[in-house]
């Protein structure tokens, strides 16, 4: 057999078992266009966030166009497939069948998608949650209307109480001020060893010092001097110049002879009451009545006062 002849032969076994012959896909990949996933296609559409409605919006029209990408591909496929040669075996179609089905439309899922839903559950299970746990306090907070509560203390009361408490006070320091601006008449002597009866009037609240400038013009022996030069003497205390009658009144203050200042006793002896000049009671000191005399002690409780000379005895109960 010649050498011609043998390459015919060859030929015509290869046409028959179809081996060299070329596969319709072969080189297809090549100018295939990439495909674009929705998450792709979305980061592309939006900035940001977005809500569920618009994610709605973009997965349907991305949707839309793959399918029809993929009405396109298979029309594209199938011309492909008939333009190829008719003597290729059913072994040789079988690969193209595959990468048409590989080829389809593939929905890809949103992690982020299917998040906002599991998230948007979970809200509505812990509101559910919540709204059990309020309607099962406000059943524990149900009590026996039969039961007294009055005792309880609660955040009205407290607040009410305090208001009342408040209210009391600015009435007490209303009613106080009102009382220090009561003009009353005092009655007193000047005291030098006898008695010259006198009078003033003044306001409940002004200082012993206030008095006693307004009885130096009812003596002459007290014009020239000065409300330092003047002791003031109750029921043989000496009381300072800096208090005022006021303060006794609030404070009750009260010795033998009942209350140190009674504006509302007209009657009240006059005696109780000595305007002295200092240069007379340092003159006369130690003797009485002026030895009996002291200076006016908050603490001293002088309803229970025993009065004793410098020996020791008792001199007399006030």
């Amino acid at each position: 057999m010649s050498r011609r002849q043998r390459d015919n032969s060859k030929n015509d076994k290869t046409a028959r078992t179809g081996a060299g012959t070329p596969l319709v896909w072969t080189g297809i990949r090549e100018f295939e266009t990439k495909s674009v996933s929705m998450e792709d296609m979305i980061n592309s559409e939006t900035v940001g966030l977005v809500d569920r409605e618009q994610l709605a919006r973009l997965r349907d029209e991305f949707l839309a166009k793959r399918q029809v990408e993929g009405q396109g591909s298979s029309r594209n496929d199938s011309e492909a497939t008939m333009s190829g040669s008719d003597g290729a075996s059913d072994r040789d179609a079988k690969p193209a069948k595959t990468l048409n089905k590989k080829r389809g439309v593939q929905v890809s899922k949103l992690s982020f998608a299917d998040g906002d839903e599991e998230a948007g559950q979970q809200v509505h299970e812990i509101k559910a949650k919540s709204t059990e746990v309020k309607q099962m306090v406000k059943k524990r907070r149900k009590v026996d209307p039969t039961v007294d509560t009055s005792f309880l203390t609660t955040k009205e009361n407290e607040q009410w109480m305090s208001q009342q408490q408040e209210d009391l006070q600015n009435e007490l320091l209303r009613q106080q001020e009102q009382s220090r601006e009561e003009k009353v008449d005092l009655q007193f002597c000047y005291f030098d060893g006898t008695y010259v009866p006198g009078k003033v009037t003044v306001k409940k609240g002004d200082q012993i010092w206030v008095m006693l400038d307004r009885t130096r013009k009812g003596k002459k022996e007290l014009h020239r001097g000065t409300v330092d030069d003047i002791i003031f003497v109750k029921d043989n205390i000496i009381i300072p110049h800096h208090y005022d009658f006021h303060y006794f009144i609030v404070k009750k203050v009260k010795t033998k002879a009942g209350p140190l200042f009674d504006f509302e006793n007209p009657n009240e002896d006059i005696k109780r009451t000595k305007v002295v000049h200092r240069t007379w009671y340092e003159k006369n000191k130690h003797i009485y009545p002026a030895s009996i005399w002291q200076e006016f002690d908050p603490d001293v409780d002088y309803t229970k006062l025993v009065l004793r000379d410098s020996q020791g005895f008792v001199l007399y109960q006030q």
